[in-house]
């Protein structure tokens, strides 16, 4: 019989795990060292090197960075974001086990960033301040953000 348990429970938890992966698994991780020790993970090489301002003029990632924008003013407007590139900075309060997705608290509130549409994962990194870059989108009323970069 408790053989038999163990199977049944066995069977369940790789079913689990299987879900995990397949949902989360298709994306990659991509991270190298910039700068010291910070960790970036980015969607392609070429995310690397170019950053799109508000007005979706390429810069290099070199010069000066965008705006970071508070997550409390992306909640309360979305619409003024939506789509656009934007910045986000704070600390990562809670993440999926494969990485392709993590909220982040910049202390005026939380917001969810979603890595999977841009094919990317990051470590386990729960409590790590992180800047990401990507775009606002909004979905069944939820607003959310898309990550394109991630810095550590």
């Amino acid at each position: 019989m408790n053989r038999r348990l163990f199977l049944v429970i066995a069977g369940v938890v790789f079913t689990i795990l299987l879900s995990v992966v397949i949902a989360c698994g298709k994306t990659s991780y991509s991270g190298t060292t910039e700068q010291g020790n910070s960790s970036v993970a980015a969607a392609t090489s070429e995310a690397k090197d170019a950053v799109t301002t508000e007005a979706g003029t390429p810069q290099s990632s070199k010069a000066e960075s965008p705006t970071i924008v508070k997550i409390k003013d992306i909640l309360q407007q979305p619409k003024v974001y939506e789509g656009k590139s934007i910045v986000v900075e704070g600390k990562i309060i809670s993440e999926c086990g494969s990485g392709c997705w993590f909220t982040l608290n910049d202390g005026t509130g939380t917001i969810y960033i979603d890595l999977a549409p841009s094919n990317l994962v990051i470590p386990q990194k729960r409590g790590a301040l992180a800047k990401v870059y990507g775009e606002i989108s909004t979905k069944s009323g939820d607003t959310y953000m898309i990550g394109k970069k991630v810095e550590f």
